[in-house]
């Protein structure tokens, strides 16, 4: 059985971001993987038609709260893209910050070494989105590879810069620029499992609207996932790769 550990800072992020390659790892019978999420993602701007019809599903009771339905999405998009375990790491939405660095750190490499994955996938180092969370959550679970010795692969997801178009202008401050072609490592094709993807991401209606934002930019788009092997250890990859496992020996 092989290993996979992903960190990610919001519900969500695992399916908009590299949703196509967890769920083809996911559904592999030899690939396990564990989803640490360090929020519950309750500073999200709730989409207003999703919350009328949660507010109004029966069992809803008198109050919804956002960090409370995002944790059920999450879990529910989860089970869809084929991750066994997931976690919460504990922290509030949009407060990730360097005072918090190390307590972060320490338990993502207490989870390392308690589920001793074979690779780790996080965001790369400006977030993709220039989300200071994502930053943080890359800076944290790289100190965190550093610093354990097991992982044999750190891997960061990353857009090409072609991929970056105006609309992006409009997300937060700044979007940043994506990568140059020749400074991806891996591509994964995930065209065989894009049905599962969007499944999964459905799953995240209090967000339909980035939902519906992705769908249509994706429409005419190569099913594909991006990713920096930024560090690795007791192996010789071969690049380009197209399998985040190559080089790595079953257990």
């Amino acid at each position: 059985m092989k290993r996979l550990l992903a960190v990610v800072a919001h519900p969500d992020d695992e399916s908009f971001g590299p949703g196509g390659t967890l769920a083809k790892y996911g559904h592999d019978k030899d690939i396990e993987i564990h989803l640490l999420c360090a929020t519950r993602g309750e500073a999200g701007q709730w989409d207003e038609t999703s919350k009328d019809i949660a507010q109004k599903s029966p069992g809803a009771g008198r109050k919804l709260n956002l960090n409370d339905v995002r944790e059920q999405e999450l879990s529910r998009s989860a089970k869809i893209l084929g991750i066994k375990s997931v976690e919460f790491l504990g922290y509030r939405d949009g407060t990730l910050n360097n005072n918090l660095y190390h307590e972060i750190a320490d338990k993502i490499i207490r989870k390392i070494e308690d589920f001793k994955p074979d690779i780790l996938l996080t965001t790369e180092q400006r977030g993709v989105s220039g989300h200071i969370d994502h930053i943080v959550i890359s800076m944290t679970t790289t100190y965190a590879y550093l610093h354990t010795f097991i992982p044999k692969k750190l891997y960061y997801h990353c857009i090409p810069k072609e991929m970056r178009n105006k609309e992006m202008d409009k997300y937060f401050v700044y979007f940043p620029e994506g990568y140059d072609q020749k400074d991806i490592t891996t591509r994964i094709d995930y065209s065989d499992v894009w049905d599962i993807k969007k499944q999964a991401m459905m799953q995240h209606q209090s967000q339909l609207s980035d939902v519906n934002r992705i769908l249509k930019f994706s429409s005419d788009k190569p099913k594909m996932d991006y990713f920096i092997l930024q560090f690795y250890r007791g192996i010789k990859p071969k690049f380009p790769e197209t399998n985040l496992f190559s080089g790595i020996s079953p257990r």
